[in-house]
């Protein structure tokens, strides 16, 4: 086990501790050299006593003792250190480009630390150093000729492996080591706690990569850091939940049928590439996420949390996080999210659309007598019934409210154009979305007087049109708006979303 608290560089210190010695000490090093290592400590010790300045650092400090003491009789001299033969290979330092790991910083350490933990684990089965009589009890046992082709003599006489072994060759050599080795090392299970203690995101995710791709042993890691979960490969998940007094446990290890494609076990299917993709940094965040609120896009990641801060909900304070998927396509989402038993909601566009010859046409006003559906509840019906949520109700209004007791809540138009909508009922509501565009349009009063008017004219896609405008965007509207936004420009969907998550996370 790598402890989370671990004080890194007293275990590279520590004698009996350290990594570095357990290392060393899997090399059969003779007694007899160690001897004579040991004598040749004490004999570069005396030598040190020889020195003139020794010599003269000893009676100064004899003077000024005998005038202390009022005494000849206690002589101060020194002794050369007595090394321990079995002491000596303790009395080496690692060093990390010359320096000691007192003079490195706590993450290069711990990479440090991880990197002699996982060698100390390493399969062993081939071993790079052989002494010259258990090589030649292998030899006897060698009807290949695999030894002579891998190793190569020492100029002691012992044997080494050789760089650039092929890959046949390598196979042939661990099948013949398996069989006649006397090494036996058992099944090693390795937990580490926290990788990711004092270390930047690159090195969180390098030294992730390097216990998951390079060893041999079962791994069991524990982490908060979204870096190392959004690379975990996504079957790896297991997620703990403090419920009732009681540890519950749920995985992803049983999401098969959804990862890979039925008819092909070797192929992945596009959700799960698409849950890849979308797996960044920060929606790493879900799996550490008590709730999650899955979203379309930018525009949604600037406002919802400024819209949740005006309803008195604090989503960091309730541990709920907004996941920006760029697209409409949750379902890979919200299959991972159940699979955890993780809450979630989410919150797409109405989009409200009337059939002309079995074509779609968008972007009518919500008064208009041929809008025949909504693109959003099309959407989620196809997630609901792959995800086995019976919908019982036929009319779109019903539809909407029985898609929230699954945890989907569906707009009217598109984000911008229902927060308009709902901010007509308030006039400083409406003003702060007049502000906003004036804020982002320099020195064009026309245009602020024609959005103005089409604001208050309820010709919310005409004043859609000059936000989309290379000039100002989406994007940048939604965040400039963030920081003026109150409870009034709030929708309703939107404000039942966030509510019924915080109940669910509460």
């Amino acid at each position: 086990v790598i402890k989370a608290l671990r004080d890194v560089e007293s275990e590279l210190k520590n004698v009996k501790k350290s990594p570095i010695k357990k290392i060393i000490g899997e090399y059969s090093i003779s007694n007899a050299d160690l001897e004579r290592l040991a004598d040749e400590y004490k004999n570069v010790g005396n030598e040190v006593l020889k020195l003139e300045e020794i010599d003269n650092l000893l009676k100064g400090l004899n003077t000024k003792f005998k005038n202390a003491i009022g005494s000849d009789n206690f002589y101060l001299s020194l002794q050369a250190v007595d090394v321990d033969p079995s002491k000596v290979l303790s009395s080496m330092n690692l060093l990390m480009a010359n320096r000691t790991p007192n003079d490195n910083s706590l993450g290069l350490n711990n990479i440090l630390y991880i990197t002699l933990m996982l060698y100390i684990l390493r399969d062993k089965t081939i071993p790079p150093y052989i002494l010259a009589e258990n090589y030649e009890e292998l030899l006897e046992e060698d009807k290949s000729d695999i030894l002579n082709l891998c190793y190569q003599e020492t100029e002691k006489g012992n044997y080494e492996i050789k760089d650039n072994i092929s890959e046949e060759q390598m196979k042939k050599l661990y099948s013949f080591m398996s069989n006649t080795s006397y090494s036996n090392e058992g099944v090693t299970l390795l937990a580490i706690e926290e990788p990711e203690a004092h270390l930047h995101p690159i090195n969180q995710r390098l030294i992730y990569k390097d216990v998951i791709n390079n060893n041999s042993n079962s791994v069991l890691l524990t982490t908060h850091s979204p870096h190392i979960t959004a690379i975990a490969p996504l079957e790896s998940i297991v997620n703990l939940h403090y419920l009732n007094g009681e540890t519950q446990i749920y995985s992803t290890a049983e999401l098969e049928k959804f990862i890979r494609l039925e008819e092909d076990s070797s192929k992945y299917n596009s959700d799960y590439l698409d849950f890849k993709r979308y797996l960044d940094v920060k929606r790493g965040e879900i799996y550490l996420a008590k709730g999650v609120i899955l979203v379309e896009g930018i525009a949604e990641e600037y406002l919802i949390p400024q819209m949740a801060d005006m309803l008195d909900l604090n989503l960091d304070a309730l541990g709920i996080v907004l996941c920006n998927i760029n697209s409409t396509n949750f379902l890979p989402f919200v299959k991972i999210l159940e699979s955890l038993h993780i809450p979630y909601v989410v919150i797409t566009d109405g989009d409200h659309y009337y059939e002309n010859n079995g074509e779609k046409e968008y972007h009518l006003d919500a008064s208009d007598s041929k809008i025949e559906g909504y693109l959003g509840i099309d959407r989620i019906e196809k997630i609901c019934s792959k995800m086995g949520k019976e919908l019982l109700e036929k009319e779109n209004n019903k539809k909407k409210d029985e898609m929230m007791n699954y945890g989907f809540f569906v707009g009217e138009e598109t984000l911008e154009v229902d927060i308009m909508s709902k901010s007509h009922e308030n006039e400083e509501a409406t003003k702060i979305i007049i502000d906003t565009f004036n804020s982002l349009t320099q020195d064009a009063d026309l245009k602020k007087k024609r959005f103005k008017e089409n604001l208050e004219a309820s010709h919310y896609w005409e004043c859609l049109k000059r936000i989309e405008d290379p000039d100002i965007g989406k994007g940048r509207f939604s965040q400039v708006l963030s920081s003026k936004i109150t409870k009034e420009n709030v929708p309703n969907y939107i404000k039942n979303a966030i509510e019924n998550l915080s109940n669910k996370v509460k």
